[in-house]
């Protein structure tokens, strides 16, 4: 999730790894034991300011098997490196341009990231990589090798990903591993909407191109501040206002998929999967047929997204070719957060080939859409219509021959325009269970354009929902295609109200879920779901049981944290589980009343306790993580 921060705001994140050691438990007939389910000890609430400020996890696992049996391991956590130190000949975290050159801030000083995102362990050739993201404009990727030594999870050397052959990327957020070892990651681009690029659309914004984010009249714009990122990577002085399309740059290579794939020599692979569509793109995450491929969308007035390849994908692949659809939905229960049946409205067909040569002709948004706003009485004129995307209405018309562009370089305006359901709020994590054939969506709120006729404005209306701020995670059920055809809420936040317990601290209850970001099936029939809020006094993770529907807390991070980049993987027979906690004593918690009763906290915070961690939590038995 994207947070609204200075560019030269204080990097700091806190990564978990769960380091675990091997077990092999047989029964009398020779057969291995199946682990039935994770039991966690819970965290408790932080009751004091100690608590509040630092890191608490789970104190105990308990493993259930098949047979009745069961065995508990005690857990710790340690810390494995801060954001900003060296490793090996690299700096972690270090923001570069296409060249490798450190982009200096405002004073000169070195940029180091305040938002590391999505992780990937990959595993190659006997060696074992992470790809992080950083979640800043311009963005950036760091590819890193482990290692396990002594029972120890190690940093041993880290480097930029180099990305300049794809224009670099931006606000990397949350990502996915592919079963043939890549790494499949979200440009969650919220504010390089393209009507603010062309000065014959009434949205335009005039930038200074000042380097500093500012528009003509010297205000910040979050626009301008993507372009002057971008600008300041590629090294693209050269930028027409008209369009914003420069010798290098163009809004319209950014809002992508990103695929990186680490490689035996330590190089890597990379790619945009520019026929995934462009948008604001949390992640990707595949199938097990390795053709069906599902992408969130974070924001308001916002589409659900569906990838089908012509052909299976079983390696890195830089020209993927397929069928781009958005989700249609049916409301049939608006009760504890809904319940929908689902439809898929087709786009396009395309190679990425096919939409990067599109991109090169730096076109502009009126070369594919006439684009007005409607009149005092939200009407549009004849032969526009009407659609709400990206929180604004906005009034259409297509131009001839333009179906293929629209699909893939304004999917979102092309969406609406063929009524799919546009209405989703701040679409976050997606995950797959095998165990059930579901996939598992997190929707941080559920308010806006996900109320009844948000303002009035809204054009199709498929969604209408109570007001829950705090958010929910929902099920989707797959067909034999992996196609999904129902979304209904699986667990849900609880706002709290004035003289409710916990009030005068929290404004969600705090044995709830609250803003739900990134979630992963660790299997086991446990779904982990961590949080994003400020409706908690601390961000927390979840395991939540999908049999049973128990949910435990088993983990408490830092105040004004919140909990990115959660990934599984197994190191030399250790299993690893990481968790990061983006921005420490940056998010300031809201009480129901809208005080901020722990802002002393973040106003005390020192610059250690600024500073990211990579930890692990050592302890855990690896055939969690096992097939």
């Amino acid at each position: 999730m994207l947070k609204r921060y200075s560019l030269s705001a204080v990097t700091s994140v806190v990564a978990m790894g769960l380091v675990m050691t091997g077990c092999n438990n047989s029964s009398n007939n020779n057969k291995a034991k199946e682990i039935t389910s994770l039991s966690f000890k819970e965290v408790t609430l932080a009751s004091n300011d100690v608590e509040k400020k630092v890191m608490r996890v789970s104190p105990k696992l308990t493993v259930k098997y098949d047979d009745n049996s069961s065995k508990s391991y005690d857990l710790s956590y340690k810390t494995l490196a801060k954001m900003g130190d060296k490793i090996g000949n690299g700096t972690i975290g270090l923001i570069t341009d296409k060249d490798g050159n450190p982009i200096l801030k405002a004073d000169g000083s070195k940029d180091i990231s305040d938002g590391p995102d999505g992780n990937s362990i990959i595993n190659v050739s006997g060696k074992s990589y992470l790809i992080t993201h950083m979640e800043e404009r311009p963005g950036e990727l760091y590819h890193t090798e482990l290692k396990v030594e002594n029972n120890a999870l190690k940093a041993i050397d880290t480097k930029p990903v180099d990305l300049k052959a794809i224009g670099g990327t931006v606000i990397n957020c949350a990502s996915t591993k592919t079963s043939y070892g890549s790494h499949l990651g979200g440009e969650e681009d919220y504010s390089l909407n393209t009507r603010y690029a062309d000065k014959k659309s009434p949205f335009y914004v005039d930038c200074a191109l000042d380097g500093n984010g500012n528009n003509s009249e010297g205000e910040f714009d979050y626009f301008c501040s993507y372009v002057d990122g971008m600008a300041k990577y590629l090294n693209d002085n050269n930028i027409d206002k008209d369009g914003y399309n420069g010798e290098s740059f163009s809004p319209y290579n950014y809002g992508y998929i990103v695929e990186v794939q680490p490689q035996a020599d330590g190089t890597t692979k990379s790619a945009k999967h520019y026929v995934t569509g462009k948008y604001t793109p949390e992640l990707a995450a595949m199938m097990p047929d390795g053709k069906t491929v599902y992408m969130s969308d974070d924001g308001t007035f916002k589409g659900f997204w569906k990838f089908v390849s012509k052909e299976k994908i079983t390696d890195f692949k830089s020209d993927w070719e397929g069928t781009l659809y958005a989700a249609k939905l049916h409301q049939t229960s608006a009760k504890d957060g809904g319940a929908f049946t689902m439809s898929w409205i087709k786009l396009g067909e395309a190679k990425d080939s096919e939409i990067k040569a599109f991109i090169a002709k730096k076109p502009k948004i009126t070369d594919i859409f006439e684009i007005a706003k409607a009149d005092e009485n939200g009407s549009c004129e004849a032969g526009f219509k009407k659609i709400n995307e990206d929180s604004q209405t906005e009034c259409l018309k297509l131009k001839a021959g333009k179906e293929k562009e629209a699909a893939f370089l304004e999917t979102r305006k092309y969406a609406a325009y063929k009524d799919a359901t546009i209405e989703f709020r701040k679409e976050e994590g997606l995950t797959y269970n095998p165990d059930k054939n579901v996939l598992y969506l997190a929707m941080s709120q559920v308010k806006k354009s996900m109320e009844d006729n948000y303002k009035g404005v809204e054009t199709t209306n498929d969604i209408r929902l109570p007001k829950n701020q705090c958010g929910a995670v929902y099920e989707l059920k797959l067909n034999s295609d992996y196609s999904a055809t129902e979304m209904k809420a699986l667990t849900i936040g609880l706002p709290l109200k004035e003289g409710d317990k916990y009030a005068k601290e929290w404004a969600c209850h705090p044995n709830h879920i609250s803003n739900p970001d990134n979630i992963t099936y660790l299997g086991h029939n446990t779904l982990l779901i961590s949080e994003d809020t400020k409706y908690h006094v601390n961000n927390m993770s979840w395991a939540y049981n999908t049999k049973t529907g128990k949910m435990t807390r088993v983990a408490s991070l830092p105040i004004g944290a919140e909990v990115t980049g959660v990934d599984k993987a197994v190191i030399s027979d250790k299993g690893i589980m990481l968790i990061n906690t983006q921005h420490p004593f940056k998010d300031n918690p809201k009480a129901v009343d809208g005080s901020k009763p722990n802002a002393s906290l973040l106003e005390s915070a020192t610059d250690e306790q600024l500073k990211a961690e990579i930890g692990y939590i050592d302890g855990m038995p690896s055939e969690i993580f096992k097939k």
